[in-house]
């Protein structure tokens, strides 16, 4: 069992870079704030509509932005909870679905635009999800219970994957149940920088990863789903800053 971690896919900055300053009337600072605004709302909440219209991505290219996040997130999930459900039809995407539902949760804030030494930064604060450390009661309570209808026997007919689901299932039960009443940690405040070019500008990967790691929080600890593992294998399971606002 691997501590959950955060995989920034620098890959979700390649669609659209580039913001180009051509033939808008809007101050530096009205740009760059409505560049990250709609940066996270494509992301997180799958509100495209102002990044196809600030970046020029096509809605395709932005749809498939969101998707390619929400499905890092599910493989994120999956992995930190140790259980593989990839080729399953009904689970696999329930955990996509559950993806999309915590980010949908996301709580941020765009909020001063500033120049410090001619370069100008978004301070974007962020109160990250802690639905991992939320359900982390509950989640042991369910392995514990897991654990026990292993060693009665239960599972002894069950190919690895039916038993691999039964267990999938019941994490995707708890955390499907806590994202009504999300909990949140206390907020933090990233500063990104804007890299301006001769006529269009962008953020970094390093600074989009900064933000990234902030949406949800990690754990403080991590279940034993390594003990579920191994007694279904003892039961042999058949395997089958400084500036004013510029605005």
């Amino acid at each position: 069992m691997k501590t959950y971690t955060k995989r920034c896919l620098l890959i979700l900055m390649s669609l659209c870079m580039l913001v180009s300053l051509a033939g808008c009337s809007a101050t530096k600072g009205q740009r760059y704030k409505s560049y990250i605004k709609s940066l996270m709302a494509a992301n997180y909440l799958g509100v495209t509509d102002e990044y196809v219209r600030t970046t020029g991505a096509t809605p395709d290219e932005a749809d498939a932005m969101y998707l390619q996040n929400v499905t890092r997130l599910a493989d994120n999930l999956t992995s930190y909870y140790g259980f593989e459900i990839s080729n399953d039809e009904e689970l696999a995407p329930m955990m996509v679905e559950i993806a999309k539902k915590i980010y949908g949760k996301a709580n941020y804030k765009v909020e001063k635009v500033y120049q410090d030494n001619n370069i100008y930064y978004v301070d974007v604060t962020i109160s990250p999800i802690n639905i991992l450390n939320q359900t982390d009661a509950d989640v042991k309570a369910y392995i514990e219970q897991f654990n026990q209808r292993v060693e009665s026997g239960e599972f002894e007919n069950y190919t690895k994957e039916e038993y691999e689901n039964e267990f999938a299932g019941g994490i995707i039960d708890i955390l499907s149940a806590a994202i009504d009443n999300i909990e949140y940690c206390e907020p933090e405040t990233v500063s990104v920088r804007i890299i301006e070019t001769e006529d269009s500008f962008y953020i970094g990967d390093e600074d989009f990863c900064a933000l990234d790691m902030l949406v949800i929080a990690t754990s403080d600890s991590e279940p034993d789903v390594a003990s579920a593992t191994d007694s279904a294998m003892d039961q042999e399971v058949p395997a089958d800053e400084t500036a004013e606002d510029p605005e």
